[in-house]
């Protein structure tokens, strides 16, 4: 009988942590990204991008996106085309792995 209970018991304590492994795993997506910087603004850690739409997630767009490391922002320049990794998780998002696949010259104004 006794064996009983500890087996019951450490089967129940299990259960949560492998639930929330799995929860973790579900909420954190991940979705490549296109796109050409619009604006940098490193006081606000944010990355102002043109993005193709995003498959399975949202249709072309302008928008800002939070950087991950904010080291990032440093190499990007308005003008640059760029391809990223957006993480989604809850009621967060992110742009990782940035990487620079070209360059434009910034619009003149005549």
């Amino acid at each position: 009988m006794l064996l009983l209970v500890v087996g019951v018991a450490i089967s129940c304590n299990q259960k949560p942590a492998e639930d929330n492994a799995q929860s973790a795993a579900q909420a954190a997506k991940h979705y490549p990204v296109k796109g050409k910087v619009v604006s940098v603004d490193k006081q606000s850690k944010m990355l102002n991008v043109d993005s193709e739409a995003i498959p399975g997630y949202m249709d072309a767009m302008t928008m800002p996106y939070s950087v991950r490391p904010e080291s990032e922002l440093d190499k990007l320049a308005p003008g640059d085309a760029i391809t990223a990794d957006l993480t989604v998780e809850a009621d967060h998002a992110w742009l990782e792995n940035i990487r620079v696949t070209g360059h434009s010259s910034p619009a003149s104004s005549k």
